[in-house]
C-alpha cells in the first residue's frame, strides 16, 4: 500500500518533468486480473494486449480482461513471452517448462507438437538461460545465455564473456562484469552491451564487434536496463525516471517517458504502446499499472480549489493567457500577476491600443499597456455596466435593470463618451456579434434577435425560449449559436439549424467553439470537451441525414474536471503559438489541437459468445442456438485503448422483426433472446474515422427448429394434410354431386310445374289484360246493343200515347207491339249474361247447337226487323254443332244482326254457316244500304293492328269494333263484300283449335 501511495505522489509530479501529462490506472485482482504477479506484457498483430501472470494468460482490449487458465496445462504459472508477434506466433511456457502455450489468432492453445525452431529453444533451455527479456529483478551471475532470433540467427553469451554466433566463437569480451547480461539489450537482430569501463556500447553482429558512443546517462551508476525481445523495446531507469532507448544508424537516443519510483524488485515488465500512447508496467506483487500520456496541460493557481475556477481569459504574449484578475498563465501554471482587482471575472477585453478593460466597482477599469499594465484609469458611466464586448471596431455595453431587462448601447471607440445606437431588451443580454456591416445578432437569456438598418428595430428570429450563451464565427463565415440547455445551432441563410446532440446530451450545454487548422471544431461543455469535423456539421445542415460524429475528451484524457466554464467573454483563447486554452472549474486547459489525437479502432472481431444453455455452440462464422434458448451474448471484441465513450458500435439483426441499427454498449456486449426458429445474420459495424467511415463484419445465427418445425416435416405435414383434405374434398364433392343431382331432379320437377304455373299465370295475365282493355268496350257494347229494343219501346209508347182512345184496333196493335218489344227486351236483358262471360274462356269448350243460338237472336230482333219491314231468314241447319266459345259467337251474331237491321229497310237478312274440319264460317247477308269502300278498308286494316289502332267511334259503328276484338280472341277473321245489287255480305271465318 505504501508503494502505491509513493507511486501516486511521483505521478503528480510528472507534469514538472515531462512534455506530456499522464493519467495512471492500476489493475489487480479487484479489477479483472486473475493474479497480481504480472510477468510480461506484449501486443499481438490484432491489437490485443497479452498479460502473462502466475494464474494464466490474460487478453486485454482496453476495457475487458479475458483470462485463459482453464486449458489443459499442468500449471498456470506462466513466464515471459517469446516468438514473433508479426507472424502471429507468440509463445509462453509454464513453470519448469512443463507446457508451452501458443497465442495465435487471438486465442490460446496448448502446443502439443513443437516445430524445429521451438525444439531448438527448448533443448537449449536445459543448459542455457533463454534470454528473451532483461528482467530487472533477476540476477544473472555465472549463467550462460542463448539468444534466438530465427533459425539462421542465434547467439550464445557465455558467463565468461565469450560470444558465439551459431556454432562458432566470434570473440571473448574482456573486462565485462559478472552480471554483464543485466546491461545487455537488442535492436532487431543486433546485440548491445553497455560497458561502463570503456564508456562505450559494444555492438555485436555476426561478422564483427563494434564500439559505439552513447549519451553519458548510459554509463552512470545506478541505471537499470530493461529489454524485451518480443516487443523489440529497450528502456533504462535512472533516479526514478524511465527512459526509452532509440537506435538508428549507430546513434542512440533517449526519450523520457515518466518519473517512476518503484521498487526495482517489483517491476517485472515494460511495454510502451506508441500507437495508443500508453505505458504498461507489470509488477510482481501490485498488478498492472497503465499510464496514459496526453497532450493536454492543466494550469492551476494554487492547491485551493476555489482559486482554480476560471472564466474570462485573453491571449497574452506568445504562449500565455491573462485573466480578468490580471493573472498570467502558461501551460505549466501561474507565471505573473498584475492584480487588476476586478469585481467580475466574466468579461475582459483589449481596446485598440491593447489596453485591457475589466469591470470596476462603479464602471470600467482600463489597464494601460504602455505601463506594462501597472497603471489604470477609471471609466465612469451613468449606470453601472454589466457586460462589455468588442466586436470589430465597435464597443457594446449592456446595463441590467432591476427588472432583468437590458439596455444595450453601441460606441464607436473605447472612450465610451457618445453612444450612436441604443436598444432595450426584455431580458438579460448575454452576447453580441456583428453579423454584417449594419447588422448585429444579439443573444439574450430567452431569445436571439437581429438588429439591422434601416429601422434598427430588434427582431426576434428564434422560436420558443432560447438561452443564448455565445455567438461564434468560423473561418468560412458561418455563425454558430451556443446555448444553455438547447444545444448549438448554425445560423445560415436567415435560418437557425439545430445541430444533433451527442448520445449523452452533454452538448445541450455548449459554451463556445474554436476551429483548428485541420477543420475540426472544439466545443467546450459542462461535461467534457468535444471535437467534430466542421464539414460533417455542414453536411448535416444540408440533408439532415448524415449525423456528425462527436469525439469527447474527458478527465481520462488529462483534465482535472469535465466541467468547462462558459457565459463569459471571451470563453476561450487562441494563442499566437497555435495553442487553445479553455477555462474550467479546475484549472486552465492548454493544448495544441494539431498534437491531440483522436483514437478510432482499426479492427474488431466476432468470435466470443456466452451461451445460457449447454447445447448452443459457435462454429466458425455460425452460431447455433437451441430452439428454446434463453439468451446468448455475443462479444464484439474491439481493441480500443482510449475513452470507450467514443467507441461507436452498432449492430443490426437481419431477418428479425426489428431490423434496424442499434447502438451497442461500449463493453461490446450484444444480447439476443426470444428469436423464432430460422436463419439470421448479425451485422456489426464500428466507426473507424471522424469522417464517418465504418468497418463491417457479420456472423450467421441459426435457431434450431423442433422436429415439427423443420422443413421436411412441414413438407410431409402439409402433404398429409393436403392429401387428407383432398380426400375430404373429393368425398364432399361426391356427396354434393349426389345432393346436386337430387336437387336438380327436384328442381326440374318443380321447374316444370312452375313453368306450367307461370304459363298459366302469363296466359291469365294476358287474358286479364285483354279483359281490362275490353271492359270499357264491353260497357259500350252493352249500351250499344240495348239501344235498339229501348228505342222501339219508346217509339211504340209514343204511338200508343198519340193514338185516339176510341181507336181500339190501333191501340191493340200498338199494345201488341209494345208487349212483344217488352218481351224481347226482357229476353235481351237475360242475354246480358253472355256479355259478362265473353272473356271467361274455359279450358274445356262444351259443344252447343249454333242453330239454337241463331234462333234465339232472331226472335230477339224480329220486332225491330218488322218495324223496318225487314225479314230475318236463318239458313242454318238444325242441328249445327260447334265448340267455339258460345258466348263469343252469340255476341258476334247479336251484333251482326243488330248492324244489319240498322242498315236494312224493306229488305232481308240471311244467316248461314259452312263448316269443315278446320274452319267455321258464319255469313250474314243483308239487302240494306251497304258499307262504303272506305269503311271496309278501315275495318280490314283495323283487324291487322287491333291492339294499337285508335277506334274511330265518332265515325263508325262500335259493334263492328267489338266483333273485331272478339274475333282476335278466337283466332277469327272478318271479310266484307258488297251484296249485289244492294247490301253487304259479312263473312266470319274462325280457325278451329285441336280440341274443337
Amino acid at each position: 500500500m505504501f508503494y502505491k501511495q509513493l507511486i501516486f505522489l511521483f505521478l503528480i509530479n510528472i507534469q514538472l518533468y515531462n512534455s506530456q501529462q499522464s493519467a495512471s490506472i492500476w489493475y489487480d485482482t479487484d479489477k479483472g486480473l486473475p493474479q497480481n504477479s504480472v510477468k510480461d506484457v506484449t501486443k499481438d498483430q490484432y491489437g490485443f494486449i497479452w498479460i502473462s501472470t502466475e494464474n494464466g494468460l490474460v487478453r486485454y482490449d482496453g476495457n475487458n480482461f479475458v483470462t485463459y487458465n482453464h486449458l489443459n496445462f499442468k500449471n498456470n504459472r506462466f513466464t515471459s513471452f517469446f516468438g514473433n508477434s508479426k507472424k502471429d506466433t507468440i509463445y509462453n511456457t509454464t513453470a519448469f517448462d512443463e507446457n508451452t502455450a501458443l497465442i495465435s489468432k487471438r486465442n490460446v492453445s496448448v502446443l502439443t507438437r513443437k516445430s524445429g525452431c521451438l525444439q531448438r529453444v527448448l533443448r537449449e533451455s536445459k543448459s542455457n538461460f533463454i534470454f528473451t527479456k532483461n528482467a530487472l529483478s533477476d540476477q544473472f551471475e555465472n549463467k550462460d545465455f542463448f539468444i534466438y532470433f530465427d533459425k539462421k540467427n542465434y547467439y550464445h553469451l557465455l558467463h565468461d564473456g565469450t560470444v558465439q554466433y551459431k556454432d562458432h566463437i566470434i570473440t571473448t569480451l574482456k573486462d565485462l562484469p559478472k552480471n554483464y547480461i543485466s546491461d545487455t539489450f537488442c535492436f532487431d537482430q543486433t546485440i548491445f552491451i553497455i560497458s561502463r569501463s570503456l564508456q562505450k556500447i559494444i555492438k555485436i553482429s555476426p561478422t564483427r564487434i563494434t564500439y559505439l558512443d552513447a549519451p553519458d546517462i548510459f554509463f552512470k551508476n545506478g541505471i537499470e536496463v530493461y529489454w524485451s525481445q518480443i516487443n523489440s523495446q529497450s528502456f533504462i531507469i535512472l533516479n526514478h525516471t524511465l527512459y526509452k532507448i532509440g537506435y538508428e544508424r549507430n546513434n542512440f537516443s533517449l526519450k523520457k517517458l515518466a518519473d517512476y519510483d518503484l521498487n526495482k524488485n517489483s517491476l517485472s515488465a515494460i511495454y510502451h504502446d506508441e500507437v495508443n500512447n500508453k505505458l504498461y508496467l507489470g509488477t510482481l506483487s501490485d498488478g498492472l499499472n497503465v499510464i496514459k500520456f496526453n497532450n493536454f496541460h492543466v494550469a492551476n493557481k494554487s492547491d485551493k480549489s476555489y482559486e482554480n475556477i476560471f472564466y474570462s481569459i485573453l491571449p497574452f504574449e506568445d504562449d500565455k493567457v491573462i485573466t480578468s484578475l490580471g493573472d498570467v498563465y502558461n501551460e505549466n501554471g501561474l507565471v505573473k500577476q498584475y492584480h487588476f482587482n476586478t469585481t467580475s471575472s466574466f468579461f475582459s477585453l483589449y481596446d485598440h491600443q491593447q489596453n485591457i478593460l475589466v469591470q470596476g466597482e462603479s464602471g470600467l477599469l482600463r489597464f494601460l499597456k504602455r505601463s506594462d499594465y501597472s497603471k489604470k484609469e477609471n471609466l465612469s458611466f451613468q449606470n453601472e455596466p454589466s457586460y462589455v464586448w468588442k466586436v470589430r471596431n465597435y464597443f457594446m455595453v449592456t446595463f441590467h435593470k432591476p427588472t432583468l431587462k437590458s439596455l444595450l448601447t453601441f460606441y464607436r471607440d473605447s472612450d465610451f463618451k457618445t453612444p450612436f445606437l441604443q436598444f432595450s431588451f426584455p431580458n438579460i443580454v448575454t452576447t453580441v456579434y456583428q453579423y454584417r456591416h449594419d447588422k448585429w445578432l444579439v443573444g439574450t437569456r430567452d431569445a436571439l434577435f437581429l438588429i439591422g438598418a434601416p429601422t434598427f428595430v430588434p427582431k426576434k428570429i428564434s422560436v420558443g425560449s432560447l438561452h443564448v450563451r455565445e455567438i461564434t464565427k468560423t473561418k468560412d463565415g458561418n455563425l454558430w449559436i451556443m446555448t444553455q440547455g438547447n444545444g448549438f445551432f448554425l445560423y445560415k441563410n436567415k435560418e437557425l439549424i439545430k445541430m444533433p446532440e451527442d448520445k449523452n446530451d452533454y452538448l445541450l450545454f455548449s459554451h463556445t467553439i474554436l476551429e483548428d487548422p485541420r477543420g475540426f471544431l472544439w466545443i467546450s461543455t459542462n461535461n467534457g470537451l468535444f471535437q467534430v469535423l466542421k464539414n460533417n456539421l455542414l453536411q448535416y445542415a444540408k440533408d439532415r441525414k448524415t449525423l456528425p460524429n462527436y469525439y469527447r475528451y474527458s478527465k481520462e484524457d488529462g483534465f482535472n474536471t469535465n466541467e468547462f466554464n462558459g457565459g463569459c467573454s471571451p470563453s476561450a483563447s487562441v494563442l499566437q503559438n497555435g495553442n487553445f486554452v479553455f477555462p474550467s472549474i479546475k484549472g486552465l486547459v492548454f493544448f495544441d489541437p494539431q498534437k491531440i489525437r483522436s483514437y478510432y479502432p482499426k479492427n474488431f472481431f466476432l468470435e466470443r459468445v456466452v451461451f445460457y444453455d449447454s447445447k448452443s455452440s459457435i462454429e466458425g462464422q455460425n452460431i447455433n442456438l437451441e430452439n428454446n434458448f434463453y439468451k446468448a451474448t455475443i462479444w464484439v471484441d474491439v481493441p480500443y485503448y482510449a475513452n470507450r465513450a467514443n467507441l461507436v458500435i452498432e449492430a443490426k439483426l437481419k431477418g428479425s422483426k426489428n431490423e434496424k441499427w442499434e447502438r451497442v454498449n461500449s463493453d461490446g456486449k450484444y444480447s439476443i433472446s426470444n428469436l423464432a426458429p430460422g436463419h439470421y445474420q448479425l451485422i456489426v459495424r464500428v466507426l473507424t474515422s471522424p469522417k464517418g467511415k465504418y468497418i463491417y463484419k457479420s456472423i450467421n445465427i441459426n435457431v434450431k427448429h423442433l422436429f415439427y418445425q423443420i422443413l421436411i416435416f412441414k413438407f410431409f405435414a402439409i402433404l398429409f394434410i393436403s392429401v387428407f383434405a383432398l380426400k375430404l374434398i373429393k368425398l364432399r364433392i361426391k356427396r354434393q354431386i349426389l345432393k346436386k343431382k337430387e336437387l336438380e331432379d327436384i328442381i326440374e320437377t318443380r321447374t316444370r310445374k312452375l313453368s306450367k304455373t307461370v304459363s298459366k299465370l302469363e296466359y291469365t295475365k294476358e287474358q286479364l289484360r285483354k279483359e281490362s282493355v275490353q271492359q270499357k268496350k264491353l260497357l259500350e257494347t252493352i249500351s250499344h246493343d240495348i239501344i235498339t229494343p229501348i228505342k222501339f219501346l219508346s217509339i211504340t209508347a209514343k204511338k200508343l200515347y198519340e193514338t185516339d182512345e176510341h181507336d181500339r184496333y190501333i191501340q191493340k196493335k200498338h199494345f201488341e207491339s209494345f208487349y212483344k218489344s217488352s218481351v224481347e227486351f226482357y229476353n235481351f236483358v237475360k242475354t246480358l249474361k253472355e256479355y259478362a262471360e265473353i272473356y271467361n274462356i274455359s279450358e274445356k269448350n262444351e259443344t252447343y247447337n249454333v242453330y239454337e243460338v241463331v234462333e234465339a237472336k232472331k226472335a230477339l230482333f224480329e220486332v225491330a226487323a218488322k218495324e223496318q219491314n225487314t225479314l230475318i231468314v236463318s239458313n242454318i241447319k238444325d242441328p249445327t254443332y260447334s265448340k267455339i266459345n258460345q258466348n263469343v259467337v252469340a255476341v258476334i251474331i247479336h251484333n251482326l244482326i243488330d248492324n244489319a237491321i240498322k242498315n236494312t229497310t224493306n229488305g232481308m237478312i240471311e244467316l248461314s254457316t259452312i263448316e269443315d274440319e278446320s274452319i267455321f264460317f258464319l255469313e250474314v247477308r243483308d239487302t240494306g244500304k251497304g258499307m262504303s269502300k272506305e269503311q271496309m278498308t278501315y275495318y280490314e286494316k283495323l283487324q291487322d293492328n287491333i291492339e294499337n289502332e285508335k277506334l274511330v267511334l265518332q265515325k263508325y259503328s262500335l259493334g263492328l269494333h267489338l266483333i273485331l276484338q272478339l274475333l282476335m280472341m278466337i283466332n277469327g277473321k272478318i271479310e266484307f263484300k258488297n251484296n249485289i245489287p244492294n247490301g253487304t255480305i259479312v263473312s266470319i271465318k274462325i280457325k278451329k283449335q285441336k280440341y274443337d
